[in-house]
């Protein structure tokens, strides 16, 4: 078989790392560990650790410290998670352009250099400031607090300008997750045919559909650290909520095109081998079972089995499930950790 050359795609995110060359989960740590250097720096100069030390609290105890260094992590790790998503992209469209599944020639998401609109995506980076306030109201409750002197400890001002700079690359990769989600969906839609009987041309759906999941996962992971807090349940529920949305919708559009596409399939193939079951001539056309010796009954029943057990998605439902552990273990470990502390604060008064 001869194979499509692989598309070469210029990234949005080339133009940095080829100037700056290193992993992206060095970059990554690199980013986290200067802000929390520099946040320690500052706590130093300004007194904010002396303060906490007259309320005999550590840093980590202290609300607004804790999410000040949360914040701090998350801005390390968008970047990279942002860098690994476009890398993944690239890999699942070159593993789909190579896997000639379109005869008649590439279709045009695999042809263009790369996806999305640039403007686009910094308009929905700069409406990601609006989480900022969003969870500080629904933490705080109190909007008048913001308007008075004490509020506004290094805790705080590090935390909303910190977290816009989050909020802002979040606002992106969630642009790009989308953007890249639907191109996938358009690609399995553009499909000619599939093949019930080799589905692992099809994998790169899947792969880029457990992608799309990645950034929802990061941020509640780190969001779960805040969880021993009672203060944020009301935010945790909400965002929460927002997110396994998010995260399922991310996951499942680059995949229902495939789906569509192998349920259709299936129903078609399913359609011929009853009418051969009826006797109909040339009932078998365009079945895998055309090109050999007639049938007899119980081949054809056979097939019919095999066929109606094929799965209708590009993903098998262990894999996924594995998945679903995986990223689900630290976000478990601080909802355990979190409950444990409520029951010793009740327990213990």
């Amino acid at each position: 078989m001869v194979h499509a050359e692989p598309v070469s795609r210029r990234l949005w995110s080339d133009w940095f790392f080829e100037r700056v060359p290193l992993p992206p989960a060095v970059l990554g740590a690199l980013i986290a560990a200067a802000l929390i250097g520099l946040l320690a720096l500052l706590a130093e100069a300004t007194g904010a650790f002396d303060r906490l030390a007259v309320r005999n609290l550590a840093w980590w105890q202290s609300r607004d410290g804790r999410i000040a260094v949360v914040v701090s992590l998350l801005l390390g790790t968008l970047p990279a998670a942002l860098r690994y998503h476009e890398l993944g992209t690239r890999r699942n469209l070159d593993a789909l352009a190579s896997a000639n599944l379109w005869p008649g020639g590439l279709p045009a998401p695999l042809r263009r250099a790369t996806s999305g609109n640039p403007r686009a995506a910094i308009a929905c980076g700069l409406s990601g400031f609006l989480l900022i306030p969003l969870i500080a109201y629904t933490v705080d409750r109190d909007a008048s607090l913001y308007f008075t002197a004490r509020y506004w400890w290094l805790g705080p001002i590090w935390t909303w300008i910190v977290g816009s700079l989050v909020t802002f690359t979040g606002g992106i990769h969630i642009y790009r997750v989308f953007t890249d989600a639907r191109i996938f969906a358009r690609l399995a839609r553009a499909l000619p045919e599939v093949d019930l009987l080799d589905r692992e041309a099809l994998l790169p759906f899947a792969r880029q559909g457990l992608l799309s999941a990645v950034p929802g996962v990061i941020f509640v992971t780190f969001f779960a650290l805040n969880l021993g807090d009672a203060g944020f349940v009301l935010a945790a529920a909400l965002l929460g909520s927002a997110v396994l949305v998010q995260n399922a919708t991310a996951l499942l559009i680059p995949m229902r095109g495939v789906h569509e596409r192998l349920r259709a399939a299936k129903r078609d193939e399913i359609a011929r081998v009853n009418a051969a079951i009826r006797g109909e001539a040339a009932a078998l056309h365009g079945s895998p079972l055309a090109h050999r010796e007639p049938p007899g009954l119980a081949d054809l029943l056979a097939w019919r089995a095999f066929v109606e057990a094929v799965p209708e998605w590009p993903i098998d439902v262990s894999t996924l499930g594995r998945f679903a552990v995986y990223v689900g273990i630290p976000v478990l470990g601080w909802i355990g950790a979190a409950l444990v502390q409520h029951v010793l604060d009740r327990a213990l008064g």
